[in-house]
C-alpha cells in the first residue's frame, strides 16, 4: 500500500519505475512508444533497431555496458568489478529501508533498473530522508557517467536520448532535495 498521496510524488514513482523497465530488458514497441511520447523523443529507430541495440549495449560480451554501479563507483585504490563492494553496500540499503529482494529476479542489487525501483519503492512508502541518502550515496555517483558512456557507445538515437533523460532527471532529483523541494 501506498503512503504518498500527492501527484508529485505519483508521477515521480511513475518515472523511476518507467526508467527502469528501458534497462530491465529489450523494450516491447508499447513501452518504446510510451516513451516517445511522455519524453517527446524525436527518434526514428525501428523497433527492430532498438531490440538490436540493446543486444548490442547490453547483452553483447565484447564491450557491452553492463548498467551495474560496481562498474562505476567503487573505493580508491580498488577496481571495477561486478560484486564489487558497492554492490554489498547496495543490497545493505535495500535491508535497512526494509526491502528484500525476491531470489527470482535476475537482476544485480546495483543494476540501474534495480535502483530506480527502489527508488520508486522509497518514494511510494513516504521515505524523504532515505531518497535523498541514496540518490546522493548511489544513483547520483554513477547514473551521470553511466549515461555519458551510453551516449557514446549507443547506435540508435533511442538510447542515447534515454541517456540524455535519465542523467537529466537524476541530477534534477538530486537538485530537488538539495534545495528543499524533493521528496
Amino acid at each position: 500500500m501506498a503512503f504518498y498521496d500527492n501527484e508529485e510524488d505519483i508521477e515521480r514513482a511513475e518515472l523511476y519505475r518507467l526508467l527502469a523497465a528501458i534497462f530491465m530488458r529489450e523494450p516491447s514497441g508499447e513501452l518504446i512508444i510510451q516513451l516517445k511520447e511522455i519524453f517527446q523523443m524525436k527518434f526514428d529507430d525501428s523497433h527492430e533497431e532498438i531490440r538490436v541495440d540493446f543486444v548490442n549495449i547490453f547483452l553483447r560480451p565484447d564491450g557491452h555496458l553492463l548498467p551495474c554501479e560496481s562498474l562505476y563507483n567503487y573505493p580508491l585504490g580498488d577496481r571495477p568489478r561486478l560484486w564489487g563492494k558497492v554492490t554489498v553496500e547496495v543490497q545493505a540499503f535495500y535491508n535497512s529501508a526494509g526491502l528484500a529482494i525476491d531470489e527470482e529476479i535476475k537482476l544485480m542489487p546495483d543494476h540501474i533498473s534495480m535502483e530506480m525501483l527502489f527508488m520508486s519503492y522509497l518514494i511510494e512508502n513516504g521515505l524523504s530522508m532515505l531518497q535523498k541518502t541514496f540518490l546522493g550515496e548511489y544513483l547520483v555517483k554513477w547514473a551521470p557517467e553511466y549515461c555519458d558512456e551510453l551516449q557514446k557507445h549507443a547506435g540508435t538515437a533511442f538510447y542515447k536520448e534515454v541517456a540524455n533523460i535519465l542523467k537529466e532527471f537524476i541530477l534534477s532529483e538530486m537538485e530537488a532535495f538539495e534545495t528543499g523541494g524533493g521528496g
